[in-house]
Formats: structure tokens, C-alpha cells, sequence
């Protein structure tokens, strides 16, 4: 027997040992591990201008091809989120909402399998968070699978599930990102207008409280038209006087009447022309007033153009809009599926074999050498 195992002692540390430790780990040490699996796809708001050409294609290369166009839509977007569902804020948030530590240090779960560290730090959190945690995108379909692992099938199913509400909400920030970038300088234009209109209607405000007329080309027309029809009615009444001196005599009471309303059409005639007189500063005040309308009247179609622009940019960013499309709900698992007990076992026997031939190699040519 001593002979046996001296003959045999490399084989059986190299080869057997190893193969029946893993055999007993797994068969009857280590703890079963329970995958929930989901899936989603990045998708925006934008019309695709390339499906329509894939379309007509035919037969199984034209269904691929629509499906890998449909797929491209937000793939910028849909890389972050698998970048970010497998990076520290990922697990600094799941660990905030979750316990991840709690998770995955359950006391009945074996010492190779379980978190060794009760506190560990970010690195090694998110280096074992990584072994139990794959997200990979399928280029060909643009979906991408999420499946995570847990020694408690309810675990598992949280953990995917919140991940899932983490990548919806990352998606929700870069659709806030976008929408205030594209906005930003709609709406600094449209605040810089509506502040030259209010700039330029306080400035007409001073102006009537100065000049103490609301519109001085009005009332510079109505003044002339009072003066016009003033001169109008005194020539009237001078016609009316010349042909009533030829039949009348000059004492008489209709002539005198009507004398007495030349003078007093003639008297109001002087007045307006006195006012007018007095306001030598109209040509002035209407050229300034002028001057405000027509500033009014741009600042107006200023703002009108900048609250269409804006306008534009608001619907623009809502065709930009970004969304995750839950393709497979994650599921709660009813039995655990890793790790691979019957595979691991042969993978341990192929490898000390493969270590044992190489070293038996390298000692059979160090020994030829040797001679």
C-alpha cells in the first residue's frame, strides 16, 4: 500500500486530492446560488428612418437586419446603462436600498461562497457584486439580458428588479439633461425679449406721464381737424355775411347775429392756433414716441420669435426622449441553478490532469537534459 501511494504520490496530490475536494465542496459543502433573469431594451421617442428600408428586404437576413435597426435606436444610451448597472454608483445604491452586504453574508451560506467582509470596501463590494451580477447586450437584437444571482430566490428577484428601476431612473436623468441643454438657450432668449419689452413699455409709460398725452399723433390730428373745421365754418359764415349785406341793412338783428358768430369762430380759431403754439415740442414728442413704437414693435416680434423657438426646442426634446422597455420581467427562481456542481467537478479533474501531464513533461525534459 506504502509502495502504492509512493508510486502514485503525484498523481494523487496533483490529480485525485484536488478532484475529491472539489467533489465534496460542491456535492455537499457549497450553497446554492438562485438567478433571476430579465430583460429590456433601450428605446427613444425618434422616428426610424432606416426601418422602413429594411423592410423590404426578404427571407431571414431581412428580419435580422430590421431587428439589429430597430436595436440601434438610443445604443449610446443603452451602453451607459449597462455601464452604469455594473459600476460603483450601481452597487453604492443597491447597497443604500437593498443591504447588498446583508445579502450576500448570510450566516447558513458557505465561508467560499459568502462576502468574507463584513465591511468591505467599495472595491471588493463591487468586485463580488460583479461575479453575481451579468448584463450583457446582444447587438443583433439590441435587447440586453440582466440575470443576477442570490442565495435567496426572493433576494435575487429584488436585487434584478431594482437595478431595473435604477437604469429607468439613470435613463430619466439623461432625458432631464438633454431636455434642459436643448432648452437652455431658447429660454435665456426668451427671457432677454421679454425683458426688452417690459424695458420698452416702461420707457412709453415716462413718456405719457411727461408729455401728458397718450398719443400725441392723435392728438395732433384731432387738433388740425378742429382748426380745419373751424376755418370752414368761418368761411361759411362770411359767405352767409356778404349776401345778407347785399338784401339787409348792416344794423339789422340777423346781420349782427350773425357778425357775433364770425368773431367768435374767428376767437376760437386763434385759440387753437394758441394751444398749438404752445406745444412748438409736438414735433418732438411724436418723433420720440416714434421712436418707442417702433422699438415696441421689434421687442414684440422678438419675443414672439423666441416663444416659437422655444416652443420648437420643447418639442424637439420630447422626440429626444429616452426609454427602457422591460422586455422579461424579472422572475422569482424556484430552485437554485448555480453553481454547476457536476461541471465544476470535471473542470477541477481536466485541470489538475492538465497541470500534472504539463509538470510530468517538464520534469521528463529536465531530467534528459540533465544527462
Amino acid at each position: 500500500m506504502l509502495v502504492f501511494l509512493r508510486r502514485h504520490a503525484p498523481v494523487l496530490i496533483v490529480v485525485v486530492l484536488p478532484t475529491i475536494l472539489a467533489t465534496l465542496y460542491y456535492l455537499l459543502i457549497a450553497s446554492g446560488q438562485y438567478e433571476s433573469e430579465a430583460a429590456f431594451v433601450v428605446k427613444d421617442s425618434r422616428p426610424s428612418t432606416r426601418s422602413s428600408s429594411s423592410s423590404g428586404s426578404s427571407g431571414m437576413g431581412g428580419g435580422v437586419m430590421g431587428m439589429a435597426m430597430a436595436g440601434g435606436s438610443g445604443l449610446a444610451e443603452n451602453f451607459a446603462v449597462n455601464t452604469y448597472m455594473k459600476s460603483h454608483d450601481a452597487v453604492d445604491a443597491l447597497q443604500k436600498r437593498l443591504d447588498l452586504v446583508s445579502m450576500f453574508r448570510h450566516p447558513d451560506t458557505d465561508l467560499l461562497s459568502r462576502l468574507f467582509f463584513a465591511n468591505p470596501t467599495p472595491e471588493r463590494l463591487l468586485w463580488y457584486y460583479q461575479r453575481h451580477v451579468d448584463v450583457v447586450f446582444h447587438e443583433d437584437t439590441g435587447v440586453t439580458s440582466l440575470d443576477v444571482r442570490a442565495f435567496r430566490p426572493e433576494e435575487a428577484k429584488r436585487i434584478a428588479d431594482e437595478l431595473l428601476k435604477l437604469g429607468e431612473e439613470r435613463i430619466n436623468e439623461f432625458n432631464r439633461q438633454v431636455a434642459q441643454n436643448t432648452i437652455r438657450v431658447a429660454d435665456t432668449e426668451v427671457t432677454v425679449a421679454e425683458n426688452r419689452v417690459k424695458e420698452v413699455q416702461s420707457r412709453m409709460t415716462a413718456f405719457r406721464e411727461k408729455s401728458g398725452d397718450l398719443d400725441p399723433t392723435k392728438s395732433s390730428v384731432v387738433g388740425i381737424s378742429v382748426i380745419g373745421q373751424l376755418q370752414t365754418e368761418l368761411a361759411q359764415a362770411d359767405t352767409q355775411l356778404t349776401q345778407m349785406l347785399r338784401n339787409l341793412d348792416p344794423s339789422s338783428p340777423q346781420v349782427q347775429t350773425l357778425k357775433l358768430r364770425i368773431n367768435a369762430l374767428d376767437a376760437q380759431i386763434k385759440e387753437q392756433h394758441g394751444k398749438a403754439r404752445e406745444k412748438m415740442g409736438v414735433s418732438i414728442n411724436m418723433a420720440e414716441y416714434d421712436q418707442l413704437m417702433l422699438e415696441r414693435e421689434f421687442a414684440q416680434t422678438a419675443y414672439l420669435s423666441t416663444a416659437s423657438e422655444l416652443e420648437t426646442a420643447r418639442a424637439t426634446a420630447l422626440q429626444q426622449q429616452v426609454y427602457v422597455v422591460r422586455v422579461v420581467q424579472p422572475n422569482l427562481p424556484g430552485m437554485p441553478t448555480y453553481p454547476h456542481n457536476f461541471l465544476m467537478i470535471v473542470a477541477v479533474f481536466v485541470g489538475s490532469s492538465l497541470t500534472f501531464l504539463i509538470g510530468r513533461l517538464l520534469v521528463t525534459g529536465m531530467r534528459e537534459h540533465a544527462i
